[in-house]
């Protein structure tokens, strides 16, 4: 459990840094030559997403050992998704990233062209969210079937559980900054979708939750940020 603690702690890390990323004006200086990005974009294409799937990589390591179920279609399909979501989160990360940076710099107080601004503002807004997405939901979906089919054989002790606890109320806290002051699109209904599978796994399958603890960090961390998100746009506390 010490590696999983590292990891979700480094997971925690990125997240906080996505958070700067985004919400602050340290990273909003542009790059050479031409202006071409800015800082904010780069990072957000680039060395965050990267980290994020090196950590989701380290993740699946903790979880595979040797079993039968490692020869299974099944194994192989859920490495797929694992790959397929990889995929698609990277090129979502590209396709956002460079289009709202043309967004807020060409398209957001005047028009240069209107058929061009439509075709970035639809890719900044919509088309790279449901790819960036489709990729995230297919990562977690994997790493959760992946433990589910191959829990831990030395359960994990309640101090590790608490433990974990802190990392997810920090991830938690980085889905409430990124969507309670935005107005809600695909992204809020994702991350639901994510507590949604992680609650059933961890509540109505066969397994305890000292089998799960990777499934046990998704689950509080998306339903802590989800519901207090949910608390704030609709009841306005």
């Amino acid at each position: 459990m010490k590696t999983i603690h590292l990891i979700l702690t480094g997971l925690s890390l990125n997240i906080f840094f996505l958070s700067i990323n985004r919400l602050t004006n340290l990273t909003s200086s542009y790059l050479q030559p031409f202006d071409f990005l800015r800082w904010l974009d780069f990072n957000a294409m680039l060395p965050i997403p990267l980290m994020a799937i090196i950590l989701y990589f380290l993740l699946r390591q903790q979880i595979v050992y040797e079993s039968l179920f490692k020869k299974s279609a099944l194994f192989i399909m859920l490495n797929i998704l694992l790959i397929t979501g990889i995929y698609f989160f990277a090129a979502g990360s590209g396709i956002h990233e460079v289009t709202n940076y043309l967004h807020f710099r060409f398209c957001e107080k005047q028009i240069i062209n209107k058929t061009l601004c439509s075709i970035v503002v639809y890719n900044d807004d919509q088309f790279s969210h449901y790819v960036y997405y489709l990729g995230f939901v297919l990562m977690n979906i994997a790493l959760m079937f992946l433990e589910y089919k191959m829990p831990r054989k030395k359960a994990v002790v309640t101090k590790d559980l608490l433990l974990i606890i802190p990392n997810s109320l920090f991830i938690a806290l980085g889905i409430f900054a990124n969507l309670a002051f935005e107005k809600i699109g695909i992204d809020l209904w994702v991350f639901t979708s994510v507590m949604a599978l992680a609650i059933y796994l961890l509540f109505f399958a066969k397994r305890k939750f000292s089998q799960l603890p990777i499934t046990f960090y998704f689950g509080a961390a998306y339903t802590l940020g989800v519901l207090s998100t949910f608390i704030y746009k609709y009841f306005k506390v």
